[in-house]
């Protein structure tokens, strides 16, 4: 009867040594990535970098660090998150950008360079009117109707103020005169 329960004894064995040799070979991964983490001399990858903003064509994104450079509660508008004017024809309607809780929007003028991209700046510039500026969601509605509407302009881009005090036009009229 021995000879019977042979073959299921050597399949317990060969299961031991198999479950023994996975056991020591976990014991041997953990091992070396302990060694890998506290003893590995590679310098952390570098931090990464700010894309770098080209003077002449400059982007919303560069136009709100520029208000947070200057010191101002500065960030995206998101109600209404755009605007389209009846004096300034762009491509793309005007972004909101919120400045000491006052809503400014921003055009910006592309082009092939950054020449180009201020020339197209220059010549929208050249008939626009505050007070009879409208500016209007893309579904028609008013913005900002009623409210004294103010326009600056550097670099590439037009900005417009809806409403604000004397004091915050002429921190905006700075903040956008000094784009590179």
């Amino acid at each position: 009867m021995d000879s019977v329960n042979q073959p299921a004894r050597e399949a317990r064995r060969g299961a031991q040594i198999l479950s023994t040799i996975l056991f020591l070979a976990a014991i041997g991964f953990a091992a070396a990535g302990i060694y890998i983490y506290y003893f590995n001399d590679e310098d952390q990858p570098p931090e990464r970098s700010i894309p770098t903003t080209t003077p002449g064509l400059i982007e919303l994104a560069d136009v709100v660090q520029a208000f947070k450079q200057a010191g101002f509660d500065a960030d995206y508008g998101r109600s209404p998150p755009t605007a389209d004017s009846n004096q300034i024809d762009t491509p793309t309607p005007g972004q909101h950008v919120l400045v000491e809780g006052q809503s400014v929007f921003i055009f910006a003028f592309s082009g092939a360079d950054p020449a180009s991209a201020r020339v197209a700046r220059e010549t929208a510039a050249t008939d626009l009117d505050p007070a009879t500026m409208t500016l209007a969601t893309r579904g028609g509605q008013a913005i900002g109707d009623g409210e004294t509407l103010r326009i600056f302009q550097g670099s590439n881009v037009i900005a417009v103020l809806v409403g604000g005090d004397d004091d915050l036009a002429a921190d905006v009229q700075g903040v956008i005169e000094s784009l590179p």
